[in-house]
């Protein structure tokens, strides 16, 4: 049931995904990763030190990173300015387009993409509508925009709906395995 909604993994957050293990089993090269409630708390103005460190672990690890997300093209610039990656903030997810200039920017094939971000209707779907590896991470926070807000209602029953029928598991612990 809604196959085209469903992330290859779903996680905690960013810090259990093992980036070592992502590159060498899954041989991913590039991450399109969301802002909002993924690197950063909704509406917040700083970048916690964990999600440094996170971001340089993965271009130590060479991994090329571009920010994709439908908040203002002024907050996205200033965070992605501060962590030194390309961002695309022009077009709304889940269309294509901001998935497919993530791709260009980071000059890598689908196959070996990663999308990261915490909405099912917005990062997931669009990830998964290209055919690219998606993952979902829990919301930092709870507090979202007001669009957002009525969606997460939606996503609450399709993850029951899938959790309950072991469809999806919480990784709780580092993926990959």
């Amino acid at each position: 049931m809604f196959e085209i909604f469903k992330p290859k993994v779903y996680v905690n957050s960013i810090y259990n995904i093992d980036l070592k293990k992502l590159k060498e089993k899954q041989r991913i090269k590039g991450i399109i990763i969301d802002l909002d409630n993924t690197l950063v708390a909704w509406g917040g103005n700083k970048i916690d030190q964990k999600v440094i460190n996170w971001v340089n672990e993965a271009k130590k690890l060479e991994f090329k990173l571009c920010i994709v997300s439908n908040t203002k093209s002024k907050r996205v610039e200033k965070f992605a300015k501060f962590l030194n990656i390309p961002y695309y903030s022009k077009f709304f997810k889940p269309c294509n387009t901001p998935f497919l200039n993530g791709l260009k920017i980071l000059k890598t094939e689908k196959k070996e993409t990663v999308v990261i971000g915490d909405q099912i209707f917005t990062d997931i779907w669009g990830g998964n509508r290209l055919k690219l590896t998606t993952i979902l991470v829990k919301p930092i926070i709870n507090r979202d925009s007001i669009g957002t807000f009525f969606k997460r209602n939606f996503e609450r029953i399709i993850l029951s709906y899938w959790l309950k029928r072991n469809l999806i598991n919480l990784e709780n612990g580092d993926w990959p395995k």
